[in-house]
Parts: structure tokens; sequence; C-alpha cells
């Protein structure tokens, strides 16, 4: 049986992976993200119009506010029948979907002042003009629209009892959309239809902590050629207090359930199998396992890892 062990010296872990203690992390975020995407992948910057707003509640009763929103930057779906969409749904996989940019989750004030989830999702303005007279589209949408957010953000959302407001068309200030030109994806996974243009406002408040935990997704494609980075930050209070931040750029379509993290006192270990994708190394530091806190970027396939250390 092959040892998936790397021997590696503790000189040129020091070099290559431990970047200097003062470098920047989100600059060294930001290199990742071009060595991975490439610095020639065109994208555009917009703000989309406001359209309607949805109220709806998580399993945990928490208040969701969904600005569904539109854009003429976004490309619209094709343009159906009426029979042809009711034959769609009872097909595997649908032939149908619906390109749309999921927002960053955000905290709005609603009108007694309570703070809310909340996510703008843009969609094209022609489509969002359909679905305005069409109700049939418009419940199908927010159906997708509901699956996105979930698949997305780690939310279990009732989408049995949201509510549109009939008198605001937006909760809080829309926020600025950032995405790639490129052809809408033919769709792969089931129904409801999810096509997000990937947007590169990275959320960096959602952490979730782990240890030896499972993070989730579909599959389809293999990389034998794990990109990361990591980096030891400095505590500003405490220059005793350490820790590394490792970013690992998973295949695309690998999301949090296909991924297995385990961390110990001097090893990390990120695999997913089903994509052929594997990272282990060791580093020279102790590692307090407990403490790992992993946040997954979804909008750039990577997770993160803050791995605070015993000082030295």
């Amino acid at each position: 049986m092959p040892n998936n062990i790397l021997d590696v010296d503790e000189s040129i872990i020091r070099k290559n992976l431990l970047l200097p203690e003062r470098q920047n992390e989100n600059d060294q975020l930001d290199n990742l993200i071009k060595t991975i995407e490439g610095e020639n992948i065109p994208s555009i910057i917009f703000r989309p119009t406001p359209g309607i707003c949805i109220k709806a509640r998580t399993d945990n009763n928490e208040k969701v506010f969904i600005n569904l929103c539109h854009t003429t930057d976004i490309p619209p779906p094709e343009d159906i029948s009426d029979e042809k969409f009711y034959a769609m749904l009872d097909e595997e996989p649908p032939s149908w979907c619906i390109p749309m940019s999921v927002g960053h989750e955000r905290f709005e004030s609603s009108k007694d002042g309570t703070k809310c989830l909340t996510y703008d999702i843009a969609i094209n303005t022609n489509y969002f003009k359909k679905i305005q007279s069409q109700k049939h589209f418009l419940t199908f949408t927010i159906l997708t629209i509901i699956s996105a957010i979930e698949s997305k953000h780690d939310k279990n959302i009732n989408s049995n009892n949201y509510v549109v407001l009939k008198n605001r068309k937006v909760t809080g200030t829309l926020h600025d959309h950032r995405v790639q030109k490129r052809e809408v994806k033919k769709p792969i996974i089931q129904k409801p239809l999810i096509e997000e243009i990937e947007e590169k406002i990275i959320d960096k408040n959602k952490n979730k902590n782990i240890y030896e935990s499972k993070l989730n997704s579909n599959c389809s494609k293999v990389i034998d050629d794990p990109k990361y980075v990591i980096l030891l930050k400095n505590s500003l209070d405490n220059k005793k207090d350490k820790k590394l931040i490792g970013f690992f750029k998973l295949p695309n379509q690998c999301c949090v359930n296909d991924v297995d993290v385990n961390v110990n006192d001097d090893r990390i270990v990120v695999e997913a199998i089903g994509f052929n994708y594997l990272v282990d190394i060791f580093v020279p530091y102790f590692i307090k396992p407990e403490k790992v806190v992993a946040t997954m970027e979804s909008n750039f396939q990577i997770l993160r890892l803050e791995m605070p250390v015993v000082p030295q």
C-alpha cells in the first residue's frame, strides 16, 4: 500500500510554505487566486437594480431577507414555452437553468431593528420582467434561489412559507457583484437547477469550527496538482500568540461534504477522495487541533484553515 505521508525537510517548509511573518495575508490570498484562476480571465463589476424582496425563515426560525435584483450584465436563461417548462420539471437531469449571481451573506436591520440574514441574488433584467407576469416561473425561480443559498451558505431555509413583500424592493443596501464573463454552463446537478456565475467577493465572516470533520458537494473533475499556501501570522496583541493560516484550492465542483480535513499536532491532511485530491504535510510548529477553524471560500473553491500554534 503506497505511503501518502510526505517526507519534507523542515528548512524547505520554512522557506517555501511558511511565508515571512510580516507578509500581508490578504496579498497572499490574492496572489494564490491569481495563480489559480489566471489573471487574464475577463470579469465585470456591477451593482444590480432592486427588484423584489422575499422574507423567509431558517429551520431555526431565523428571519431571512432575499433581495432578488436584476442586471443586464448577467445572461438570460433560454426563453422556453410553458409546455417545455412543465416538461422540464420531469427531466433527470433537467435541461434548463437560470444564470444568477449569489451574493455573500451579511446582516441587515429589519423594521424592528433586529439584525437579519440577508442575501442579494442577481438575475437577468429581461428574465426578471418575465417572471413578474408569469407566476409559475417566479415560483420556480424563488425555489431555485433558496436552494442556491442553502447550497452556498450551508443554511436550511423553509421554502414553503416564504413571503414576497408588497411594499419593499430591497432590504439594506445592494452590494457590488463581480462575475466572470463566460458562457453559461450546462446543468450538472439535479433540480432545482442552479447556475451561479462566480462572484469574487469573499465572505470572511462565515466560519465553522472543525477538527477531523467532513466538509460538502457533488463531483466530477480530477486534479493531480493541489495548490495551497500556508502563512505564519503573529497576534497584534500578544507576539507570543501565533497561528498558521492555510489556503487550499479545491477541485472545481468540490464543496463541503466531499472534503476530509484532519489536523493534529504537526500534520495537516486535506483530502477529497472522489477528486483524487490530497495535501498531506508536516509543519515545524505544534498546532492546537481543538482550536482549528475552517472557512469555505466557495466563490473560489478555496478552503481556509486557521490553526493556532503553541508558543515556542
